[in-house]
């Protein structure tokens, strides 16, 4: 007897079987029936074969799912390949099902293979019974759209190849490109929603990685150090190589440029920034082995 576990496969199951396409389907049983039956007796239809954390395969592999477990001596079968991206996920659910002491099977034995993928004859199947006018994929890598606007001009199919951001006129005879758009990822920060290419997040990844360090200095009025900088550091270690605080370290090699600076560059604050923030990260490397990112304070007295 059959068990569908997810959403997913019981609508995808239930319209099958009602429009047709599936005949002589195994009688399905419900999760509470299947656990008086036989272990050897039931076999689980459960969505999630690309590691999806909430799906059904992901429960089962943390604990159990609508009531049901999985166990030793059982066998779980991934039917689909991984799509690259997904393998972490993937490994996570089927490493958890071997300590529960379950066998697991995928296709690297090559000996099968379950697409969910339409294939050429399928398209262009779906091409004769809808017979559209204008073609625009929308599912697929770069290449396989590609080839999907190729297939429909073998049918005199009036199809163009719309990309991310790519916004599409339909109102002519053709389909023309009339405007491109900014697109990509967006965060939720705090309260406020950032585009993925704003840098705040690859700042505060970098922040994070490789520390930060901030370099305090004040200029007289003859364009001169009023005493040595100060540096206070976060996310970095204490001591480095040289058995001395870090601090200190980068505080002495800082004094020591400013001692051998040349005037020009005292004077200029965009040239005094760029050389005490390399003095930074350069001392980072060399007693942490990070370049941590570094913010300069210049004060001057006038």
């Amino acid at each position: 007897s059959i068990v569908l576990l997810g959403r997913a496969m019981r609508r995808m199951v239930e319209a099958s079987i009602e429009t047709g396409v599936l005949k002589d389907f195994p009688k399905v049983i419900s999760p509470d029936d299947a656990k008086a039956m036989p272990r050897e007796k039931v076999m689980l239809l459960v969505t999630g074969s690309q590691g999806e954390r909430r799906a059904a395969s992901a429960q089962l592999a943390r604990g159990k799912y609508m009531g049901l477990t999985m166990k030793e001596g059982d066998t779980f079968l991934f039917s689909s390949k991984t799509i690259p991206g997904n393998e972490k996920g993937v490994i996570q659910i089927m490493n958890a099902f071997s300590e529960k002491g379950v066998d697991v099977v995928d296709d690297s034995s090559g000996h099968y293979h379950v697409s969910g993928h339409a294939n050429r004859p399928d398209i262009q199947r779906m091409h004769d019974i809808v017979k559209p006018e204008i073609l625009i994929p929308m599912h697929g890598e770069h290449r396989h759209l590609r080839e999907h606007v190729k297939l429909g001009a073998e049918k005199g199919i009036t199809g163009v190849l719309a990309v991310n951001g790519m916004m599409i006129d339909l109102t002519g005879d053709k389909p023309q490109v009339a405007e491109y758009i900014e697109t990509g990822r967006t965060y939720l920060d705090g309260s406020v929603q950032i585009g993925a290419l704003d840098g705040v997040v690859r700042d505060r990844i970098r922040m994070a990685l490789n520390g930060h360090v901030i370099v305090t200095l004040i200029m007289d009025e003859d364009d001169e150090p009023l005493g040595d900088p100060w540096c206070e550091v976060m996310g970095l270690a204490e001591t480095g190589t040289s058995n001395t605080a870090l601090t200190d370290v980068l505080e002495a090699d800082l004094a020591q440029f400013l001692g051998r600076a040349n005037a020009k560059t005292l004077r200029d604050d965009a040239k005094l920034n760029e050389a005490l923030r390399k003095i930074v990260r350069q001392t980072g490397q060399n007693e942490v082995g990070k370049k941590p990112e570094v913010t300069i304070v210049v004060s001057r007295l006038s």
